[in-house]
This record gives structure tokens, sequence and C-alpha cells, in this order.
């Protein structure tokens, strides 16, 4: 008999779905290659910058290259101007009927001259425009690279802290386990030598089906009529628990069913009603058993219950006593 019950109970904590740290580490090591690759458009984009700011700078050479060009020009035609005009004063009225030639060349090629170069500076604003334009842009595509290396550095820091805390985690469950192991052969030692547990365990089953029998158990809305908020609530993680001990005995002596109403606690006396909420739902379950074991976790929820309240493998729920009245 003790062969057969010691064979047939698995010794485990089930913790919920809790990432195990190879694979927050995998997720750690894609952040980086991640940050490697954004760095590397960040040192891209940066050369586009300067490439940018060096076309401004050379297309306001140009402009200005222009503007004295431009400016020689017209200084040039006024001075032809002023000597065409001064020619004319010294010249004689027989050969003033006579037109000067190599003046008239000159003043269309000054005038040729002063437009090309008006072309030339109208062309040298617009390529500095385009210019400025483009370096506007570099700098708003730096600056969204670095507010993306900003938010992956973050991610990156709260990535490694969730490292260290499932690596602690990891640490305390395997000392729950041992913990659990140690509680479940002390229950399977007194169920094999005292034959009045096995009494028990069944009167206990029998009672807590009765009291359960008076009380909507299960997902509710507010407060079932018939009980009354104590104003005692307890808020933080709660994990779940169902395989290795379905079937095997509670500490109130009822024997466990994972798709009861039920769950466990350190502190709450046996046989507590709860009001548990999460994810805006709610259940009424009843207090049976003992757990979890680790450090700031409040409740270990039947398997019934973390699915009725969409509960992940380990998650915050709040918890309000509730006593008849």
């Amino acid at each position: 008999m003790r062969r057969l019950l010691a064979s047939g109970i698995v010794v485990a904590l089930v913790l919920g779905a809790v990432p195990s740290v190879a694979r927050a580490t995998t997720a750690g090591d894609d952040l980086r290659a991640k940050r490697d690759a954004l760095l590397t458009r960040i040192a891209a984009q940066t050369d586009e910058a300067e490439q940018d700011e060096a076309a401004v700078v050379f297309a306001q050479e140009r402009q200005q290259r222009a503007a004295a060009a431009l400016a020689t020009a017209r200084q040039r035609l006024q001075a032809r101007a002023v000597e065409a005009y001064m020619y004319g004063l010294t010249r004689s009225i027989a050969n003033l009927e006579r037109p000067s030639v190599y003046l008239e060349d000159a003043f269309k090629a000054d005038q040729r001259a002063v437009a090309d170069l008006r072309a030339a500076r109208a062309t040298g604003v617009d390529a500095m425009g385009a210019a400025e334009s483009a370096r506007d842009v570099s700098r708003a595509a730096q600056g969204q690279l670095e507010s993306e290396r900003a938010q992956l550095e973050a991610t990156i820091a709260h990535e490694d802290a969730l490292d260290a805390q499932l690596q602690a985690a990891g640490a305390a469950r395997r000392a729950a386990e041992q913990a659990q192991a140690a509680a479940n052969q002390a229950v399977v030692d007194r169920y094999e030598t005292d034959p009045a547990a096995r009494v028990r365990h069944r009167v206990a089953t029998v009672n807590q089906r009765a009291l359960m029998a008076r009380w909507p158990f299960g997902p509710v809305s507010g407060i079932p009529a018939g009980l009354k908020a104590t104003g005692q609530v307890i808020t933080g993680p709660a994990s779940w628990y169902g395989p290795g001990f379905d079937g095997r005995p509670t500490a109130g002596g009822a024997i466990y069913d994972q798709e009861g109403w039920t769950c466990a606690s350190k502190e709450l006396p046996l046989g507590t009603l709860l009001l548990v909420s999460e994810n805006g739902r709610q259940v009424l379950l009843l207090v049976n058993d003992r757990g979890p074991y680790v450090d700031g976790w409040i409740l270990d929820l039947s398997h019934a219950a973390a699915t009725a309240l969409d509960h992940p493998g380990v998650g915050v729920v709040s918890a309000q006593v509730v006593v008849p009245g």
C-alpha cells in the first residue's frame, strides 16, 4: 500500500507558467541583437546627417559666389555705361551718327552675364533650400533613432532585472518543491499508518461539500446574498496548483479537487471564504489548504479558479474576506 501511494503521488508545486531562465536569456540576447542593429542604423544616419550638413554649407558657398559674381557684373555694366557716356561726349556730331560696334557688343555681353548670374543665384537659393530641407529630415530621423535607442536600452534593463527575478524565483521554487515534498510525505505516512486518518479525510470531504452547497461558490458578480464583507482585504501575487495534488489530502483534511472552488493560504484560517478578483472577474472560494511556499505570494488557486479568473501562471489578485450575515 505504501509503495502504491508513494508511486502515485507526484511531488511538485505548480506555480504556473513562470518563464524559464533560459527563455529570459534568449529574449535578452534578441534585445541586444536589436540594439546592435539599431546602433548600426544610427551610425548610417549620422553619416547621412553629416553629408546633409556639408551640402548646406556647399549650397551657401555657391549662393555667396553667385551673389558676388552678380554684384561684379553689375558694377562692370555700370562702368560700361559711364564709359559709353563719356565716350559720347568726346565724339563729333558726325561720329555720333555712326554706332559703336564695340560698345554695343560689350553692352550685350554684360547684359547676358547679368542675366546668367541672376539665374545662377536663383538656382543657388533653390539648392540651399533643398539642402536645408534634407538636413532637417536627417536631424528628425536621427532624433527618432536616438529615441528608439533609449527605449530599447530601458527595455534591456527591464529584461535584465526580470532575469534576476526569475533566477531568484527559480531558487525559491526549488526550495518550495522540497518543502512541499516533505509535507506530502508526512501526509502519506500518516495516511498509511493511522486508520483514523482515512475516516477523517472522508468526514472532512463530506463536511466541505455540505459547506460549499450553502453558498454559490465559483464565478460571481459581487458579494453573494447571505454573505457580507469583513473589511479585510489582501492583495498580492497568486499562483495556481493542481497536477500532482489532485486527489490528495489538503491541510483541512478534505481531498483536493483541482476543479473545485478552493484555494490555499499560508496565513488565513482554514474554512475562510474569499471573494477573489482579477481581470474584472470574481470568484467565491474556500480556503482549505496551505501554500504557496514562496515569500510574498498570498494564494494558491485551484485550476478551476485560475481558469475562471483568466489567471496567468502568476498574477496579482485581490481577495476580500466575507462571512455569513
